[in-house]
């Protein structure tokens, strides 16, 4: 009697395909073996891992999520295992970049801007000339605040 390879247990090629759903492509020539002891799953552990090929949300390049960067996610950071990124590395990258641009921004502005010495305001027009170059969706109160500093500064 021959018995199922439930959900590619033996074999990576039997794996179903909604594992890698939303994929242009897998490479099951790259094909890990996990510990599926160390992941967080829900209804069904990932027996392995290959390398699967998406396309970014935010830039639209193809990126590869390889094998070995999905068994990091999964089995040392805890991931579920569902759990896939939706931006290439160049654009993670930068999102983290400006969400820590951002967190700069909030944490100094309403002292700066309500009573902040020449440097300090210098810095945080950087800061946010900084914001506009990682493209981040800027609300309209951050774009006054830079014409208010450019204007003080202008001064000076």
């Amino acid at each position: 009697m021959i018995q199922d390879d439930y959900f590619g247990q033996s074999n990576p090629s039997n794996m179903p395909e909604h594992f890698f759903w939303g994929a242009l492509r897998l490479d099951l020539a790259t094909a890990v073996r996990a510990d599926i002891e160390r992941q967080n799953y829900g209804m069904c552990p990932r027996y392995w891992y290959v390398d699967a090929h998406f396309r970014c949300t935010r830039c639209q390049a193809e990126y590869c999520f390889a094998a070995h960067e999905q068994r990091t996610w999964f089995e040392d950071y805890g991931f579920w295992v569902d759990a896939f990124p939706k931006h290439c590395p160049a654009c993670r990258k930068a999102l983290r970049q400006l969400k820590t641009t951002r967190q700069a921004y909030d944490a100094t502005v309403t002292g700066v801007m309500r009573d902040g010495n020449l440097p300090a305001k210098r810095e945080l027009a950087t800061i946010i000339d900084l914001l506009y170059e990682l493209g981040g969706d800027l609300p309209p109160r951050i774009h006054e605040n830079r014409r208010i500093l450019a204007k003080q500064l202008a001064e000076h």
